[in-house]
This record gives structure tokens, sequence and C-alpha cells, in this order.
């Protein structure tokens, strides 16, 4: 089982070559060879091929979670799934802390119903702690005694290579975008320097992987690599380009005919592209273990060392380079976190397990409490997810409260009602609806890639834009697709993509901030360029940069950088452009999963005390905050108190934008908003018209599921709740210091934002 539907087709490839010269060795010594078969399934399978998997079930099966899922949620899928040996579990890293992972994991546990017990085998290079991986993979048996059931961890043993993995990487900054870096905002009118320093790597280099954040910025960069050249040296690879565009992509780099990839996370995992001299990563990724993947696909030998260069795009992108540059060489990764018993999860694996027999409902629960994500699922929980998928709320009278299971209450059985299957397979899985338009070729509706449905509103007819290193222009629009054809117009922008920032976890942030606190001591020292060379990987423009924004930073607020120990505070009396107004700008460097929901407490605690709405804006290094009126720094930062922050978080999140979000992502995975048919796109405003008409409608319930999900999502899963606690302990015992300055101007920092 892999996490994407790509690397199938590499492992089916690197099985059936070894299998073929078994087959010819064994033949030349007259010995009969086995029929192995490898066979794929995933949503791209051909409906003949998955008939021809039913009547002649392979003897290796490639497949990902939610495939997986399907095939368990059908008496076909089943029917092949009997005789289970081993479950490889590929890059378990890329989905142990999502919802996706609670998915996969269940999938497997409910294998044992049908194979009984089997080899479990977990594969990651970037995974900590090992003990952790180690538990949610192996789940736990069933022991029943006298009196209760109980439950047995399976022994789970963990190999870890004693080969040491080596890395060369360094943060280059080009002299030309230093000049420039100076006079602008971080981002503007660098990326030309930018681009001419990776072009001058990819041509000394027969294949170079180029690793940026966003989708957009994979199109703008693989446009400004090819703009003055007459063949193209790189091609865009990124999740709204289609399989076979990206497969095309793959295989022209693997035979040499492309020279470069400029990638999203799309090949972070190990698909494969061929032996790879360098990779190239622009801007700062977002952790250290994430980092790790992107640069191991260079020298993915035994023994061979992983050749890389970090390219950030402004100052404070310098800092966090330096500091995750130093976790890659210490390995210092983020540790894995599970998701604890999902609730929206659990509503979509309970209308499959009924699906295809009747169940027992103390057996449902004790079986549910095998896989690790469930066991410590509270029987509370487990009863409200089965009675709200039998109907208890839908007096409500609205058509997502209907009842989806039957319960019979004399018998003690759950059975899934007709119609519930369906429903899975057409909106089943936990990765979230986005609504996006399928792109498709005018001529012969071939498909091209998905654009965001945003972009699609503001687009017209005629308009050009370019994807994949291709002009489009825009011939058509329905409700479902918008279909195109090539153009030969040159200067065009990419489409944009809505989604979430990135928010950085405590771990790579808590590092950045004691960098400041060493480097806070060591500004004024002669050697610090050396060593920063030395320690931190940096080339002199670099090195050279960075000490020249962190002095001006100094010298505007006359005070100690911000850093571990030291909370800045800064008011400006203008507001963006020099307009009137007052910000509070408090460098943090906590990072986002700590920043937003302390903002969001500031907000509730603001309107609390003034009754009037607080505007802010966190991101991963800084909260600003725009002041309705003025008030001293202190007495704001004593609004919020450790003892407080849940309460007011709680009354902040409720009923907000971001909380109304995660209540649609979790009643998706649920089912309770489904498509109506399949392969026809669920508009994302339909969708929140239903999510609103639901939540509405279950408001008023303190104990519906998914709103009891939607809490525990945002409080657990997307904040960093304990951290927070911890850093506002530290405030209120004085461990971290408080410096107030104040300006017309905002400091170097603070232009960061």
């Amino acid at each position: 089982v892999s996490p994407l539907k790509a690397l199938n087709n590499d492992i089916q490839r690197n099985l059936l070559t070894p299998l073929t010269e078994l087959e010819r060795i064994f033949q030349e010594r007259d010995i009969d060879f086995p029929a192995i078969r490898v066979l794929t399934r995933s949503g791209d399978t051909p409906q003949s091929e998955r008939r021809r998997m039913l009547r002649h079930p392979p003897e290796i099966l490639i497949t990902t979670p939610e495939s997986l899922n399907l095939m368990l949620s059908s008496i076909g899928g089943r029917s092949i799934l009997g005789r289970v040996d081993t479950v490889i579990l590929d890059e378990i890293h890329a989905v142990i802390n999502e919802k996706r992972g609670t998915y996969l994991m269940t999938a497997v546990d409910r294998l044992v119903g049908l194979s009984g017990d089997f080899q479990r085998i977990g594969l990651s290079a970037t995974i900590t702690p090992m003990d952790v991986a180690a538990e949610f993979i192996g789940g736990f048996r069933v022991e029943k005694g006298p009196v209760e059931i109980g439950y047995v961890p399976r022994k789970v043993k963990q190999v870890r290579s004693n080969i040491p993995k080596t890395y060369q990487i360094t943060i280059h900054f080009p002299e030309d975008a230093k000049a420039r870096g100076k006079r602008v905002k971080p981002g503007k009118e660098i990326w030309e320097p930018i681009v001419e320093g990776i072009k001058s790597r990819i041509f000394q280099n027969r294949s170079t992987l180029i690793f940026v954040n966003s989708r957009k910025l994979c199109e703008k960069i693989t446009f400004l690599i090819n703009q003055q050249s007459h063949q193209p040296i790189a091609y865009a690879h990124h999740g709204s380009l289609s399989r076979e565009l990206r497969y095309t992509v793959e295989e022209k780099l693997k035979k040499g005919d492309l020279k470069a990839i400029v990638a999203t996370n799309s090949l972070e995992l190990g698909i494969d592209i061929g032996a790879l001299d360098e990779v190239v990563l622009i801007q700062s990724p977002p952790s250290i273990a994430s980092a790790l993947q992107r640069l191991g696909r260079a020298g993915h030998q035994v023994n061979a060392s992983s050749r890389g260069v970090l390219y950030p795009s402004h100052a404070n992108d310098i800092l966090e380079a330096g500091v995750l540059v130093s976790g890659i060489l210490e390995q210092d990764i983020e540790s894995v976190r599970p998701v604890a018993c999902p609730l929206d999860v659990l509503a979509q694996i309970i209308i499959s397990m009924t699906g295809t027999e009747t169940w027992d409902i103390d057996r449902l629960y004790s079986t549910l409490k095998t896989s690790h994500p469930y066991h410590l699922l509270a029987r509370e929980h487990f009863d409200l997810v089965l009675n709200m998928l039998a109907g208890r709320y839908a007096d409500a009278r609205i058509r997502e409260l209907k009842a989806r299971i039957s319960i019979d209450r004399i018998d003690n059985t759950v059975a899934a009602r007709k119609g519930a299957l369906l429903n899975l397979y057409m909106s089943g899985g936990v990765i979230p609806n986005r609504g996006y338009f399928s792109l498709r070729h005018a001529e012969n509706h071939a498909r091209i890639g998905e654009l965001d449905e945003e972009f699609v509103w503001e687009a017209r007819i005629g308009q050009v834009f370019t994807l994949g290193n291709q002009n489009w222009k825009i011939e058509r629009i329905t409700h479902n697709d918008v279909l195109v054809r090539p153009t030969g117009s040159n200067k065009t922008a990419p489409p944009f993509w809505i989604a979430e920032s990135i928010n950085r976890g405590f771990h790579l942030s808590d590092k950045i901030a004691r960098f400041l606190t060493w480097i806070n001591g060591e500004l004024e020292k002669n050697d610090l360029k050396q060593v920063l060379s030395e320690r931190f990987h940096m080339d002199t423009f670099a090195a050279e940069m960075l000490i020249g924004y962190l002095e001006r930073q100094k010298e505007k607020s006359e005070c100690d950088l911000p850093h571990r120990f030291h909370l800045m505070i800064e008011k400006v009396s203008a507001g963006p452009g020099g307009a009137p107004g007052n910000q509070i700008i408090m460098h943090t460097y906590w990072g986002g999963q700590v920043n937003r929901p302390y903002a969001m407490a500031l907000e509730a605690a603001w309107e609390e005390t003034f009754g009037q709405p607080l505007e802010t804006y966190a991101d991963n290094n800084c909260i600003c905050i725009i002041l309705p009126h003025d008030i001293q720094p202190e007495n704001l930062l004593a609004m919020v108190t450790q003892q407080q922050v849940g309460a007011l978080i709680r009354k902040r999140l409720e009923g907000s934008g971001f909380f109304g979000a995660r209540f649609r992502e979790c009643a998706g995975r649920a089912l309770l908003i489904s498509q109506n048919k399949v392969n026809e796109r669920l508009p994302l405003w339909v969708n929140r018209l239903k999510s609103k008409k639901l939540y509405d409608a279950v408001a008023g319930f303190d104990d519906f599921p998914i709103l009891l999900e939607t809490w525990r999502t945002c409080l657990k899963d997307l904040f960093d709740i304990d951290n927070l606690n911890k850093v506002l302990a530290e405030l209120e015992s004085g461990e971290i210091q408080c410096s107030f300055i104040s300006g017309r101007h905002p400091s170097p920092m603070a232009l960061s934002l």
C-alpha cells in the first residue's frame, strides 16, 4: 500500500523486472517457475482490469489507502483479500500524522478478519520516534478473558540502517538578488537572479530536481527557466497536472530527454525519475522532515551523498534556511503524532463495515479498538456516531441527516441501509473536496489538469494562461470542465490555487528561536560570517545578507533580537502604505500552529473587553494586530493568560470561518455531504451551502459527533495548544522577557509579514 497512485506503477515495474529475470534463470535450469502476477488497483484502474482481477486475483497487489478501503466495502473486493500473507506499508511517514493514516490502518486491521494475522512491514526514510510508528503499524490482538475482552499489542521489530547518510548542502543567495533584496519586500523582483543561478546549475548537471512550496510558484519558475530558450529546459510537475502529463515528465527526465523538473511535494516521495545529480530547494521547506525527503532524492543509493542547494528568497528566509540545514545535518526531524479517534472517519468506516455484513454492535466496537488510531475510542463516542448514522438527528428534516444504518436493539446488531454503500463509492475517502474544475483539451477532451474554482470564476473566454510548460486559451467553461486549446502567446500568468497557509510546527520554530538567541550575542564578532559558512553552510552573500538584516533590526529596535526567551512587541503608528493607523506586531517566532490560536484568543479577549472586533493576522513568526483604538502593548499582552486561553480560543473559534471550513471537511468525511453523481464535480459553493445548512440544523446539539470532531480537529490536530500553554507560562514566570518598541515605520523583521 503506497500513498501515491504514481508510486504503484513504479513498484510494479521494479517487481516485474527481477521476476522476469528469475523466470529466465529457472527456465535455463529446467525448473518450473511459479506464476507470480503483479497488478495495481487504484482510481485509474480500468473496469475491465478490475473484473479480471476479481476472477483471477494476483499474487502481489499494489494499491492505495482509498482503493483498499473501497475493496473492503464490496463483496467482490473482499473475495480477493481472503489469503493475505504480507502487507507492506510504503512511505508510512506521509500519512501517519493525518486522518488518511487512520483510514489506512483501520483497513489493514480489517484484513485480519478475512485473512487472519499476517506479516506487517512499514517503510520510511524519515520517521521518529520509531516506537510510536511501530505501535501505529502493529495494532492490537483481541484476547477474550473469562469476564472481559483484553487487547494485546503486537510485537514489532524495528530495523534501522547503520550506514550513515551524508549530505552536501549550501545556502546560496545570488549577489544580484542580495542587492535587490535590500530594496524590496520579500519575494519581489528577485526571481530573475535566482533563476539565472539555478539555470547555471542545471547546465552543469545531467539531471536536476527543483522543489518549490506552491503550484503557482512551480509554474512561474518553470516559465522563467524556459523563457529565453528555444527548447524546454524544465517541465512543471504538481498535483494539479493530470497523471498522464506527470508520467510523461518523469519519463523524459529518466531517459535524459529533459534537464530538470520543477516540482511541489508531488515528487517528495520516491517516484522513480532516474538518478539525480542535484536537488535545488527554492525557499525553505515547511519542515526538517520534508527538507530531508526532498534532498534525499539526489544520491538515492547506498553510500551515496545527497547533494543540494537551497535558494532563500529574502533575508528572513535565509534565517529559516540556516536552521533547516542544521536540522538536516543533525537529522533532527519532527516527531510523528498520529491522529487519535477521529469521529468523521469512524462514521465512514462503520458504513463500510456494515455495508457488507451485519455486525453485533459490541463486536464492532471491540474490532475497531484493535486498530491503534481507535484503541482509546470511548464507548460513548462510538455510540454517538452509531446513533447519528441511524438517524437520531433526522427530525431536523434535512437530507444530510437521514439514516444510513439500521440498528436492531433486540438482537444488538447493525447493518447499512440501502444506498449507504453507493454514497460511500461516490464520495468516500478522507481528502477534502476542493471543488476543482477539470481542465480538458477542447478537441479530444483529454484531461490536462485541474483548476481552482475561484480562478475559474474570475476567468473569461479567450483568456490565456500557462500550465505545464504550455500556454492555453480558454474556449468554453461548463459546470464541470474548462475546455482549452494550446496557443503561442508569449508571457502569461499561471493560474492560482487557493490553499491554507503552511503553519510551521513548534519543533522547527523552537530551533529558529534558539538560533536567534545564539546569534543575538554573536553579531558583533568578526568571525560570524565564517561561522555561518562553516556551521550553517551559507555562502558569502547569504551570510552577509542575514548579518546585515539582523544588524538593521537591532539598530531600528534598539534592543535585543526577538528570540526564544525574548518577545519583542512593536507598535507602529502608521498603517499599510503609510496611511494613519495603529498596529502592534508581536515577534514571537512560535510557529503558525501556536501563533494562530493565540491570535484568536487575543481577538476574543478584545471583544469581551471592548465590545468590538479586533483584526489580526498571524504567520509563522509574527502576529500583526490592527488596533481600533490605542492601547498600551503590555495591557494587550495581559488580556490573555494561560488560565484563560483555552476558553478564549473556543469562544472565538465557534462560528468563525475557520471552524466552518473544518466542519465542512469533517461532514464530508462522514459522508453527510456527498456528491450526487459519480465523476461529477460538487461545486465548492454548493458544498459550503450544504455545510451551512447542516451546521445550522445541529448547532444546538452539544453531542453531535461531527461538531465534537471539528473541535477535536482544530484543538488537537491543527493547533498546538500544549506549546501555547508552555510559552504563556514562560511569559507569566518571566522566563520569556518582553521588550516594547514603537515607531512610525515597521522594523525590518515586521516588513517580512
